[in-house]
This record gives structure tokens, C-alpha cells and sequence, in this order.
């Protein structure tokens, strides 16, 4: 077998050992490939992506706090003057008496400004966390770095996050820079889906829910095992009748999600993979919103009816067993993928508005550029980049895309689920870009 520690060579073409070629592919041989591709690919992970050290958090400077606290630089530099007072970090100075506005901030330290300053809206007593499944039909569609990037735009916003990663391939799980391979069972959702006698059994989330690199976000990761769900969960409910008669397979996530952990945080980002199953299902009824990036082309277009044809079949079926009547709050479709400089996009936008009407988005569009691509191929979001290597324009082309589809969230959760009043929330963001009316 490959040494890939020692005979794999960044650009170099990787070989089959001699005579693989002709060797029958029994299950041996595939667990050997299964090993093999894995040794690459934590060797990939440790040697290029971060060959020294875990992932980090960003820094901030005083006019990106002053931003993220809604502040003008002046307002700012009078804050900060008033840090000790405040019980907040005045930052460092990294070029020894460069002055205030190149002090930097930790983001521990920038979110305690955030959340002392900043103008956001805090939920009310017995208010519960909006819940979000990020969800397609269909793969490749930008979907977990939607999900990961609306995370870290809210927690910037002042929230508390928690991020479930549904998804096998656990992409979101990576972003978090946590180890996929490493991820035991018992951190997933998957105790959720065994059956109540199995001993490994759980009811509730709370014993798998880690911290992340990043402040305000915590997650529940996945693993490959999580497609044995698929298994347990309909085995569960054939037996159900005797068993277990208050079983719902689609209400198992929704249930766990209620005990405490809806009131310990302000959102649940949920990442699903790209299919309607028995545990994307209950995604999606545990789901107070449904956002879905569509990119602006057409087979992703049909794609996403078909979606939504076999949702609500299914969806339809599974309420009549349904021990509460399944109503969203809302939904959103975010254009996703979006360049300009090709000529169908501008008539396939309009194809999309035309088919969703209320439910798309307003002035939010997920750029193609390379600024994502670059963050993405390095195991990051655009938030997780302090400086980018190319044009500033590019980088604030997409920052902007994800802080307005933040916001966007964010108004429709608080007009929605929330009961927050449109003029209240015009004054919080001062102006910032709405999402009116579906």
C-alpha cells in the first residue's frame, strides 16, 4: 500500500502500486483504496492546508469593529477611550503607539463589543432560536458555505449560533475545523435515530453539542455514519404501533431541539445534504425557515422544482401522522453561483423571479468569484479571511453578498417568528437593505 507520508509529494501524479491493475476488487481491496484516499486526504489537510498550527479566527482593526458595531470611526475612537470603564478590551497595539485605529481585536474580544454596543435586536423571554435548514435537491450549489458564512455573519450580528451538520460528507464539520475522521457517533445526530432500547440511544442534543474556533458558533458535526440513520429511522417506525406509539420518524430532531436548546441560543443553522430523506426530513420540520441557493442556471431551476414537488408530497404524507401541523415562518431562495459577464444570467434571474416571486430574495445574489473559490479550496469563508490576494473589490463583492443575505435573514426572523415591528428594525440597522414583504 502507498506510504502517502512518505512517497506522496505535492504535484506529484499519485501511482497504483505494481500489479493493482490486475488484481480482482474484492471488499478487501476497497477498504484498502478507502484507507489510502483517507491517508491522502489527512495528509492534504495537515502539509497544505495548515501545515502548522489549527485554524484561527480572524483579527479585527478599529474601523471593521466600528463597522460590526454600527459606529462611526469617531464614535469609535471615543469608545475605545472608555474600554476600562466599559469592561471591554481596548485591543493591542501591534506597532507599539501606532494609535487607536490600529489597535486590534480578538474576535472573543470584538463580539463583547458587538454585543455591549452594537444596536441588535435581543430575543425576548420564552422567545425561541430560529431554526434553518440550508437545503437542495441538489449538490454544488454553494450551500454549506452559505450555511457556515450565514452563521458567522449573524454571530457578527450579536447572536448566539448553533450549526447541525446533516450532511455525511460533513463539509460544514471540516469548515469548523474539525476532523471528520475523528468524529465520534456519539457527537452526531445519529444517537437520535437509534432505537429507544439501543444503549447508545439519546433523546436530546445537548451531550453532542462542541465548541468551534469561532466565538458565538457552536456545532453539532457529522460523519460518514450518519447514513445509517437512514436505516434506523424507518425501522423505527414499522415498529413503532408497539414499540414506541408516540414515535414520529420526521419529529426526532424537532424534539431534541426543544429541550433547552432553542432557548440557550438565537439560531440553528441546520446543513443538509443534497436529498430528501428520513433525516433530511426532519430538517426540515424543525425548520422555522428554509433557505435554498439556486444558482441562476437552468437545469438548477428544474432541480429545485423538483424539489419542492417531492417536499410536499412527502411532506404532505408525513403530516397526516404529524403530532403538530407543520407551518414555516418563512421561506427564502437565494440566487447563488451569479456572474454577470455570462449572457443567460441576467434571463435566467428573471425566470427565477418570475417562478418565486415573494419567496426570492431582494438585492441579495451569491456571486461566482474567486475570492469564495480562493477561502473555499483553503477550508474557508470569506469571514474567515483577513487579508485576500487579489482585488479588495472582489473580496468586498462577496463579503457584502453574505452580510446582506445576513440581514435579510435576520429581518424575516424578526418580523416573522419574532414579532418585531419593520420601523423598529429600520432604526436598529439603520437603513440596511430589507427583505419587504412575502
Amino acid at each position: 500500500m502507498l506510504n502517502t507520508k512518505e512517497e506522496y509529494r505535492e504535484g506529484e501524479p499519485l501511482t497504483a502500486p505494481a500489479g493493482q491493475h490486475g488484481r480482482p476488487i474484492d471488499l478487501d481491496a476497497l477498504k484498502e483504496l478507502a484507507n489510502r484516499v483517507s491517508d491522502v486526504v489527512t495528509d492534504v489537510r495537515e502539509r497544505v492546508l495548515r501545515p502548522n498550527e489549527a485554524k484561527q479566527p480572524p483579527m479585527f482593526n478599529a474601523t471593521a469593529l466600528a463597522k460590526l458595531c454600527r459606529k462611526s470611526n469617531t464614535t469609535m475612537m471615543r469608545l475605545l477611550d472608555k474600554a476600562v470603564e466599559l469592561g471591554l478590551s481596548d485591543g493591542t497595539d501591534p506597532d507599539n503607539g501606532g494609535g487607536k485605529n490600529k489597535r486590534r481585536f480578538t474576535l472573543e474580544e470584538t463580539m463583547a463589543w458587538i454585543r455591549s454596543q452594537g444596536p441588535y435586536f435581543k430575543r425576548k423571554p420564552g422567545q425561541k432560536a430560529c431554526t434553518i435548514a440550508v437545503g437542495n435537491f441538489k449538490g454544488g450549489v454553494g450551500k454549506t458555505i452559505a450555511a457556515t458564512s450565514l452563521a458567522q455573519a449573524l454571530s457578527l450580528m450579536g447572536y448566539k449560533v448553533l450549526c447541525v451538520d446533516l450532511d455525511p460528507q460533513a463539509s460544514m464539520t471540516s469548515l469548523f475545523d474539525y476532523d471528520r475522521f475523528g468524529v465520534e457517533d456519539s457527537q452526531t445526530i445519529l444517537p437520535l435515530t437509534l432505537p429507544a432500547d439501543h444503549e447508545d440511544a439519546k433523546r436530546d442534543l445537548i451531550g453532542a453539542i462542541g465548541e468551534t474556533y469561532w466565538t458565538g458558533i457552536d456545532l453539532v458535526p457529522a460523519s460518514t455514519s450518519l447514513f445509517s440513520g437512514e436505516f434506523y429511522l424507518p425501522l423505527r417506525q414499522m415498529s413503532a404501533p408497539v414499540k414506541e406509539p408516540e414515535f414520529r420518524f420526521m419529529e426526532v430532531l424537532d424534539r431534541a431541539l426543544d429541550v433547552e436548546i432553542r432557548h440557550e441560543y438565537d439560531y440553528i443553522v441546520i446543513d443538509t445534504p443534497p436529498a430528501i430523506s428520513y433525516v433530511t426530513l426532519n430538517a426540515y420540520w424543525a425548520a422555522d425557515g428554509i433557505l435554498m441557493p439556486v444558482p441562476a442556471e437552468g437545469l438548477d431551476l428544474v432541480s429545485s422544482s423538483h424539489f419542492w414537488t417531492m417536499f410536499t408530497t412527502l411532506s404532505t404524507s408525513a403530516q397526516k401522522t404529524a403530532t403538530r401541523e407543520k407551518i414555516y415562518s418563512w421561506i427564502a431562495i437565494v440566487p447563488s453561483k451569479v456572474d454577470h459577464t455570462r449572457g443567460f444570467t441576467k434571463h435566467n434571474l428573471k425566470i427565477m423571479q418570475a417562478a418565486y416571486e415573494q419567496y426570492m430574495l431582494a438585492n441579495v445574489e451569491i456571486p461566482t468569484s474567486s475570492a469564495v473559490s480562493v477561502a473555499g479550496s483553503s477550508q474557508m469563508t470569506v469571514y474567515d479571511m483577513e487579508k485576500y490576494v487579489g482585488s479588495n473589490k472582489t473580496y468586498e463583492r462577496a463579503r457584502t453578498a453574505f452580510d446582506r443575505l445576513a440581514e435579510e435573514v435576520d429581518y424575516l426572523t424578526r418580523t416573522r417568528l419574532w414579532g418585531q415591528s419593520p420601523s423598529d428594525i429600520e432604526r436598529d440597522l439603520d437603513g440596511g437593505s430589507k427583505q419587504k414583504g412575502q
